[in-house]
């Protein structure tokens, strides 16, 4: 039986010899059947967040007024907060809005998700950037690889790809690369603000990566690093782990689970002669 799926795609490192400061580049692509239900809930969780913030800030205010006093940090986060459409990015993970990203999370794992994250280590020692002409390309083969191996023979793909802008030195168009797969029939570049279902996609990836930073201990002591820890964490501990997959960093090796959704980590196997391809 053929299934016709949509591909969300989220990247996140760079592939220059940046090693220390960037050492992975990875490619997550996220899939679903049906993304009617899922979209619904998830843009209405968001908004329920912030009504109730509305009305904490309106309550705070015409408190403010009729007894002027010092702000605690909670209370004048509450004060800048913006009420309206804000992306979710791993990145911007921390104590403050801890607790929606944990909601957010909460109500896409209640789905019949798919998810795979690509890994390259450019710390090994086989890696070669000279094999990619420019990020472009690099973002279009894994696409496009992704793609292959996360689809069965008669399914088809709809791929909506986290926007990234087209180097002037390159006549590679991404959806006509990508749409030349036999499985693909049509593909997107989109911001990723403008679909919920990419920003999930970047939350799934960005805890892979971190999980593989925290492994090779570069992650800061930062209050933000914690609150990311805390997210990936909770992550953690809501999928169904194998137990011979159970270490210090389960995210950080090769894995694959399969509840409540399936989420897999596939490190690319570098040899001298593809170096990353």
């Amino acid at each position: 039986m053929s299934n016709n799926y949509f591909a969300f795609i989220d990247e996140s490192g760079v592939l220059d010899e940046s090693k220390n400061v960037q050492p992975f580049f990875a490619v997550g692509f996220l899939r679903m059947l049906d993304t009617s239900m899922i979209n619904d809930k998830l843009i209405k969780k968001h908004y329920d967040y912030f009504s109730i913030q509305k009305e904490k800030r309106r309550n705070l205010l015409k408190d403010l007024k009729k007894n002027p006093k010092i702000l605690n940090i909670e209370e004048l986060n509450l004060l800048f907060i913006s009420t309206r459409h804000s992306e979710y990015k791993f990145t911007n993970i921390n104590f403050t809005n801890l607790e929606k990203y944990k909601s957010i999370i909460d109500t896409s794992l209640k789905f019949s998700l798919y998810f795979s994250a690509l890994v390259i280590d450019k710390t090994d020692p086989l890696f070669n950037p000279a094999i990619y002409k420019n990020y472009w390309h690099a973002y279009i083969k894994y696409t496009k690889l992704l793609c292959g191996h996360n689809c069965n023979k008669d399914d088809k793909l709809c791929v909506i790809a986290d926007y990234m802008n087209k180097p002037n030195n390159s006549n590679d168009i991404f959806e006509k690369e990508i749409n030349s797969l036999p499985n693909v029939f049509n593909t997107l570049r989109a911001h990723s603000e403008t679909f919920i279902l990419l920003q999930i996609c970047d939350l799934l990836l960005g805890s892979v990566l971190f999980e593989w930073r925290a492994k090779k201990g570069l992650m800061k002591n930062s209050n933000r690093a914690k609150a990311k820890k805390e997210f990936v964490d909770y992550l953690l501990n809501k999928l169904d782990i194998p137990k011979y997959k159970k270490d210090e960093f389960p995210l950080a090796q090769s894995l694959t689970c399969h509840s409540p959704i399936y989420f897999s980590v596939w490190p690319l196997k570098l040899t001298k002669k593809n170096g990353g391809v």
